[in-house]
Parts: structure tokens; C-alpha cells; sequence
């Protein structure tokens, strides 16, 4: 099973660190797939989104606000599960999983 995530951003370098690796840390039976999507932040988000290039997909252009980047983030999205997690929340250890679980259920 694939799971989507998309994550908008713009400007939350305090926090995005934390949030994706929250996302990519995560274990279980399933496949990954993480989109950001940033309203071509000024401050230092896109150096850390760049950090993790290659486990992510990732667009940085200007955009319309948060709706506007969640639906970009969907077009992207190919997985059976797709969520969306604020630039500025975690997932705990184990949430995909048991989302996965849940579903297979």
C-alpha cells in the first residue's frame, strides 16, 4: 500500500526540520511518498527541503495560500492513502503504520 503525504509550507523553517523528518522516520508495511509544496519561502525552508531531496518530491513556486498548495500537492499524489500534515505538526513513531493497518482491515 502507498501512502501520500503533502505538506505545504511557506516560511516555517523553525518547525519543518521536525516535520519531515517525523514523516520520514516513519516504519512499516508500506510505501512512502512525501510532497512538499512551498509558496517560495524567504526565509531558510527551502535549504532544508533540499537537505532531503532525494526521500521526497518537492515543488517551490509562488502560489495562492495553503488551498492552493494542498492541491498542488494532490495533482502530484499517486498513493491509495493521502493525507496532509501542517509544516508546523509531527507524526508520532508507528502513525503510517497503524493508518496502513487500519485500512488493510
Amino acid at each position: 500500500m502507498k501512502i501520500s503525504i503533502i505538506t505545504t509550507n511557506y516560511n516555517t523553517d523553525k518547525y519543518l526540520e521536525e516535520t519531515i523528518k517525523s514523516v520520514l522516520n516513519q516504519k512499516g508495511d508500506f510505501e512512502l511518498e512525501y510532497i512538499i509544496t512551498d509558496g517560495e519561502s524567504t526565509d531558510g525552508s527551502l535549504e532544508i527541503i533540499k537537505k532531503y531531496k532525494d526521500k521526497l518530491k518537492y515543488i517551490s513556486e509562488k502560489d495562492k495560500g495553503q488551498s492552493n498548495g494542498i492541491n498542488k500537492g494532490l495533482r502530484m499524489a499517486t498513493g491509495d492513502i493521502v493525507a496532509f500534515l501542517n509544516a508546523d505538526d509531527i507524526y508520532l513513531d508507528n502513525t503510517l503504520d497503524t493508518v496502513v493497518r487500519y485500512f488493510k482491515d
